[in-house]
Formats: structure tokens, C-alpha cells, sequence
């Protein structure tokens, strides 16, 4: 009977057991149509962690990014490289229940946080709820549902994209942003120590393309922790709005071999999910020569054909044998979809409607 009479008084889980000390951030993510087309499938993806002091193999880790950049304390003290170190060197909080609000209606994830801070599940919002809280960021822009994290002060976007239409894929190092990967101290120092230079005239070239419809999804192999300098820049220098898709990253991994690996993987599956999703969508893949843009982009085109509407690739000087490269890397992709470019003056003239 005891038993019978603490299972009946036990007290409901609190929807969410967040610390005041903790930090979220929610990611712009996307939703598609159920099948039936009853429901907005909306991906929730962000991010938990709290201020924390230094350990011992932090600051070891540090001390090589230092020395890899070859900075010197003043730049180490500047305001820049502790704003972009920051969530490097936080404490990631796995473990927490989130629940987001859309509209009215409060949705509890599935899953806690995992031990890298991120949480990231997909919820059902009635096609009818979508409709009376959906908001428009712009003329000609998609709409999307403003996600609100309870018990934290975070806010994000669900983008709402229709099943039929365009989507811009897009790098964003050495495509929309100098980052110099084919050296890797240059790359170290761009991503902490210098302020976001961006590719001229890049911004205006989306923003048209944007007013013409088409919906943009950001995939970099750059770390999640980068997410808000990333898109704060963005943001700032015209781009328009859209889904990001960034790499996990833990500190605890060996810093530098880790940073400058990331974007030799994991594009690939990314830009796949995307296809799934919107099986009847296409999409412009646009990257860059610096790392495996070209590559990654051949093999989708050829996988998927009927989805990829062409591919746009920002050369890089300095590049040898490149005709081979190319030749490898779209074998089989027709000649008509591909296009390379070394300024965004090139790219005026390609309409997406």
C-alpha cells in the first residue's frame, strides 16, 4: 500500500530543469509538410551551457591555439578573441529537458541535452496553429514560427519551406567570408583574432535571389560555437535569413587537428537530409575551390540529379591543375549546370525563379 500511495503523490517532472546560470541558443532550423499535410514538422536544435572557469587542459588547449595563431597576449586579451573563445571554453550542460513554445502551444523534446550541450528533436505543429503565428522576415521571403525555450531567454526560427521551389545551399568560408583554409594559421587568426571580412558583392547576389523566392539553408563545416558570430555578420552585412547548419566540436578534442579538419566532412549528409525532406525541391549548391566543395557537389549532383538545379564554384587563386580536378570531381554532372566564378559580378546575370 505505501508503495500504491507514493506512486499516486509522486509530483509531476517540471517541464524543463534549466539553471538560472544556463545559457540556450536556439539555431535557425527548418520545417517541412507531414505527408498528409496536416502538420508543420518543425526541427528544434540548440544549445545549453554555462559560464565555467578555465581547467588545466583548457588552458593547455588554448596555449596551442596561441602559439598555432602566434599571438601575443594583447591579442589574447582582446575583447574580439574572448567574444569568439568564449562557448569554446564554457561548460556544456548535458542532461536539461527543454520545451519550446510555438504560439500557444508549449512542446516538451523528446531527448535531453546530449554531453556536447546540444538538444535537437522534430515536433508536430497543426497546420492550422501554423497559420495564425507564422510571421514573414520579408517581401517575397518564407515564413517561418518563432520558437520560444521556456524558463530561458532564448528565441529562434523554424523557416516554414514549401514543399515545391528553390533552395540556396551555401558555404561560408572562402565562399561568403575570407577565410584563407589554404593556410591554416591564416584560417586560425581570421576565425579569432580579425573581424569577418566578407566576398564583395555576395550579399546583393542573395539578396536578389532571395526576393525571387528562394529559401537559404548555411552549411559549413564551421563549429557550432562560431553559430552567432557567423550569423551576426551575416545579418549585418545584408545576407539574407536562413537555416543553419554548422559541425559539432568539443574542446576536449585535440583543438587544433579537430579545427582544421572540420570541413573535410560531414557536408555530404547534411545537404542529404535536406533532399529527403524536400524531395520535390531543387537546389543551388554554391561553395568554393578551397577545400572539397567540388567534390562533395559531384557526387550529390550525380546522386540526385533531378534535385540539383546547378552548382556554383568561387575559384580560388593560386589553384593548380585544376581542369583535372574539376574533371574528376563532375564527371557525369552536366556541363550546363555547373558554373565557376571568381567574383560575385560573375553570378548578377542567374535568376532562380
Amino acid at each position: 500500500m505505501p508503495r500504491l500511495l507514493n506512486a499516486m503523490t509522486r509530483r509531476p517532472r517540471p517541464i524543463t530543469n534549466l539553471a538560472p546560470e544556463d545559457r540556450v541558443v536556439l539555431f535557425p532550423s527548418v520545417a517541412h509538410l507531414s505527408p498528409d499535410g496536416g502538420h508543420w514538422i518543425v526541427d528544434v536544435h540548440g544549445d545549453v551551457s554555462a559560464p565555467s572557469q578555465l581547467s588545466f587542459s583548457k588552458r593547455m588547449l588554448l596555449r596551442l591555439l596561441a602559439r598555432a595563431m602566434r599571438a601575443g597576449q594583447p591579442e589574447l586579451q582582446s575583447p574580439l578573441f574572448q567574444d569568439r573563445i568564449a562557448r569554446f571554453v564554457a561548460k556544456d550542460r548535458a542532461g536539461r529537458r527543454v520545451a519550446v513554445r510555438i504560439g500557444d502551444a508549449t512542446y516538451r523534446l523528446s531527448h535531453k541535452t546530449r554531453r556536447n550541450g546540444h538538444f535537437q528533436a522534430a515536433v508536430a505543429v497543426p497546420r492550422s496553429l501554423a497559420q495564425d503565428f507564422a510571421e514573414t522576415a520579408a517581401v517575397g521571403a518564407e515564413q517561418y514560427l518563432e520558437l520560444n525555450v521556456i524558463g530561458a531567454e532564448a528565441t529562434g526560427q523554424a523557416y516554414l519551406i514549401n514543399a515545391t521551389g528553390l533552395s540556396v545551399v551555401s558555404d561560408i568560408d572562402d565562399t561568403l567570408k575570407h577565410s584563407y583554409v589554404g593556410c591554416k594559421r591564416t584560417l586560425l587568426a581570421n576565425t579569432f583574432l580579425r573581424p569577418f571580412e566578407t566576398i564583395p558583392g555576395m550579399a546583393r547576389v542573395f539578396r536578389d535571389w532571395w526576393s525571387e523566392g528562394a529559401a537559404f539553408h548555411y552549411v559549413s563545416s564551421s563549429p557550432w560555437q562560431l553559430y552567432e558570430h557567423l550569423a551576426e555578420h551575416l545579418v549585418s552585412e545584408g545576407f539574407p535569413t536562413g537555416s543553419f547548419h554548422l559541425r559539432p566540436f568539443r574542446l576536449r578534442d585535440h583543438l587544433l587537428r579537430r579545427l582544421l579538419m572540420l570541413r573535410r566532412t560531414g557536408k555530404v549528409g547534411v545537404i542529404r537530409t535536406l533532399f529527403k525532406k524536400f524531395p520535390r525541391r531543387r537546389f543551388l549548391l554554391v561553395g568554393d575551390s578551397g577545400e572539397h566543395d567540388p567534390e562533395i557537389y559531384g557526387v550529390l549532383a550525380r546522386r540526385y540529379p533531378q534535385q540539383v538545379a546547378g552548382i556554383l564554384i568561387r575559384q580560388l587563386p593560386g589553384e593548380r591543375d585544376v581542369r583535372r580536378r574539376y574533371a574528376r570531381a563532375f564527371r557525369g554532372v552536366d556541363p550546363a549546370r555547373l558554373k565557376l566564378f571568381e567574383g560575385a559580378d560573375e553570378l548578377v546575370q542567374i535568376r532562380v525563379q
